[in-house]
């Protein structure tokens, strides 16, 4: 908060002090502005209006400086003697870096770079647009804030929607709907336990494909085991390749199988369970990949010798 009220003293009281902010629910829907106009004169001036049915926070934010300025040549226009110099807080850094740059790809901020282009070109004044954090106890900053959030639950008109917004809607709707069908599906239940919700930054996502492929078997016990092929096709037995244990699932062979012993000793951890075995960090996860190859080898030379021998 200090920093900002420093930076806001740094403009002239004599200046027209003017803060901006934009709002949409879940940043792409039922987009509002705000706007409050501080003139020298201690007199206040506040817009609220809402931007379209799709609209980014992005978008709002754009359209809330550019109503700033189509209100001040308004009033410049009816009163010459109320034209002053202007500073215009917003915290929406895209924004200003976006004409900063002139990065103009999207069509709100074209329009509002032709929007100030057009407003300097009249008016022989110094126009300044100052970034300020959001939400730092500044009254003005907070009472734009108040206004655009009143603007986006206002009636709202259906208006074009932008290229970059409509992505921006079907990624979080994407995402939403990915959510949802983990929350609420039927398959893969032996994960929530242990995953409530999607974790981009699971382990597994930093291994090798293979790697990934069996670790992701044994997690959802579908790995090709004989109580698993079972399920599939009847005929083949359930029990332990290993030790006759009546059902060779992969918590058995993991954690539970004698004959495996030595092997889970080399590469699980000293007390091995699902969790520190198949959900910890990248080094245990290829141990663990390499204990089920292991296995899986043992068990395939076990089977080719046992087939010579009939």
């Amino acid at each position: 908060m200090i920093t900002a009220q420093k930076t806001l003293d740094t403009y002239p009281e004599h200046w027209i002090h003017v803060y901006t902010d934009g709002s949409a629910f879940k940043d792409t829907i039922n987009g509002g502005y705000g706007v409050r106009i501080q003139y020298p004169d201690k007199t206040k001036e506040e817009l609220s209006e809402s931007c379209g049915s799709y609209c980014s926070n992005y978008e709002a934010e754009a359209f809330a400086i550019e109503a700033a300025v189509f209100q001040l040549t308004s009033v410049f226009s009816l009163y010459p003697e109320k034209t002053q110099n202007i500073v215009i807080f917003s915290d929406s850094k895209s924004v200003l870096e976006a004409l900063q740059n002139e990065s103009l790809q999207n069509s709100s901020l074209k329009s509002l770079f032709l929007t100030i282009d057009s407003f300097l070109k009249t008016y022989d004044l110094d126009l300044t647009i100052q970034w300020i954090p959001g939400h730092c106890n500044i009254t003005g900053n907070d009472r734009a804030d108040t206004l655009a959030k009143k603007g986006s639950t206002a009636q709202q008109q259906n208006t074009t929607t932008s290229f970059r917004t409509a992505q921006q809607i079907i990624r979080n709707n994407s995402k939403e709907e990915w959510i949802n069908g983990w929350a609420t599906g039927k398959t893969g239940r032996s994960l929530f336990t242990y995953m409530a919700t999607p974790n981009p930054k699971d382990s597994i996502n930093s291994l090798e494909r293979r790697d990934q492929v069996i670790i992701f078997r044994l997690r959802t016990h579908h790995a090709p085991v004989n109580a698993h092929l079972n399920r599939i096709q009847p005929m083949t037995p359930p029990v332990c390749h290993f030790c006759d244990a009546p059902y060779e699932t992969t918590t058995h062979l993991l954690f539970q199988c004698t004959s495996l012993q030595e092997l889970r000793e080399e590469y699980l951890p000293p007390r091995p369970d699902a969790w520190n075995a198949l959900y910890s960090n990248s080094q245990q996860l290829k141990k663990t990949s390499t204990f089920y190859s292991q296995m899986s080898s043992r068990r395939a030379k076990a089977q080719t010798t046992a087939g010579s021998d009939k």
